[in-house]
């Protein structure tokens, strides 16, 4: 197991207690379309990937899904998505040979025939037929041209499953491309009913199905917007925090592969640091241990490792500083200081937190706006074996804030 800290990880790099969420994923495609809920780093798009990598690896050909997979964290605006949506569609539809399928509404809705796809490469297609004719075109014409790939995947032998990673990110990089919020709110309006739309009228034939997921949490994102309604209906995947058994996993498959002894204690002191959280602090305290270039680890070792990662800062924990203070308005980074400050030092329940030190200054509504940012952005925690006080999600995360100077965003 090599040990990843920045990208995804798949294969023999993905944890084998956790397998159990990829097969979790594909029992929910065969019958809805679904969405992972976590907070930040913790594993959706591993899940994913390792969910594609799988998929093409399987015996049976009829057990196998197409996969789309659109990465949307930069995409700013509805022509950008609708463009890479369809340059993809017709790859697939290209790489399946089932462009005979879709030639007639091709010519009719996109001014060209599949024989001149046939003898382009996508990108000169896209290049060539659609970039420049259609960079102009508003939300309900990119509808009438994309609607009809979408449903003619019904066509194909095998299941689709679209993937659409970073999603709330998305939607939220639409509202800060247009200055009229009301016209943005209505084009996220419109978009989201019309993907709904897609799902709502399939049959129990249907072979396409969606995944929504992003490092931001999507559910809050349409609610904010008062259209929540629009993911009601699909399946929730819930990647879980790591267990002791997990974490104990984790560091003997790490260990194990760079050949590196560190005593139980040790042991024991590393899994109470990274327990509760992903398996990305483990990673993230393992790469350091690595980088002292010692094979045989007391620990007396591990704990002087530990608070010089924590304290030099060199490690991947910096984004969390850097995210909130870009997504909260002042008043909201007010509040949330506050909160990580006294969550920090001790669990608390949440209405005395807000009684004691927030409800003389800001509003109940822009506290539960906060605290469920936090959460959704891997800092905090409601705790169910504690009558759900507040926490760090782990004691690695909550060293690194409290050694912040004053932990202040």
């Amino acid at each position: 197991m090599e040990n990843i800290t920045g990208a995804y990880v798949v294969d023999k790099d993905f944890l084998k207690t956790r397998l159990k969420h990829v097969d979790k994923l594909r029992d929910l495609l065969n019958k809805n379309s679904v969405l992972i809920d976590a907070p930040r780093r913790f594993g959706k798009t591993s899940v994913i990937k390792e969910f594609e990598r799988q998929n093409k690896n399987l015996k049976s050909s009829k057990s196998r899904f197409n996969t789309i997979f659109l990465e949307l964290e930069g995409v700013e605006s509805i022509n950008q998505f609708c463009l890479k949506f369809s340059r993809e569609l017709l790859a697939l539809y290209k790489f399946r040979n089932n462009l005979d399928k879709i030639e007639g509404f091709l010519t009719k809705a996109w001014n060209a025939t599949a024989s001149r796809l046939k003898s382009l490469s996508i990108s000169e297609f896209i290049t060539l037929e659609i970039s420049e004719s259609f960079k102009d075109l508003g939300f309900a014409q990119w509808r009438e041209k994309l609607e009809p790939l979408i449903l003619s995947l019904d066509s194909m032998d095998n299941k689709t499953v679209i993937i659409m990673d970073e999603f709330p990110d998305m939607l939220i990089n639409f509202q800060k491309s247009c200055a009229d919020r009301n016209q943005i709110a209505n084009l996220i309006d419109s978009f989201t009913a019309w993907l709904r739309s897609l799902r709502q009228t399939q049959s129990a034939d249907s072979k396409f199905r969606f995944v929504f997921c992003g490092s931001i949490n999507l559910r809050k994102t349409l609610e904010d917007l008062h259209i929540g309604k629009r993911i009601n209906d699909l399946e929730t995947l819930r990647i879980p925090p790591m267990d002791e058994e997990e974490a104990a996993c984790l560091m003997q498959s790490l260990s194990g592969k760079y050949e590196i002894t560190i005593n139980d204690d040790a042991i024991s002191f590393i899994i109470s640091k990274i327990i509760a959280g992903p398996p990305y602090y483990g990673q993230i305290l393992f790469k350091a241990i690595n980088d002292v270039n010692k094979n045989k680890l007391t620990l007396n070792d591990i704990k002087s490792i530990y608070n010089v990662m924590i304290k030099n800062g060199d490690h991947d924990l910096a984004h969390f500083h850097s995210r909130l203070s870009d997504y909260l308005s002042p008043q909201q980074r007010e509040v949330a200081n506050v909160v990580l400050k006294h969550v920090a030092a001790a669990q608390w329940d949440e209405d005395q937190l807000f009684q004691s030190f927030i409800s003389g200054i800001h509003s109940r509504e822009t506290f539960n706006s906060v605290l469920d940012r936090l959460i959704f952005e891997g800092y905090i925690v409601r705790d169910v074996n504690a009558d759900c006080q507040l926490r760090f999600v782990s004691r690695m995360l909550q060293d690194w804030w409290i050694n912040k100077t004053g932990g202040e965003i």
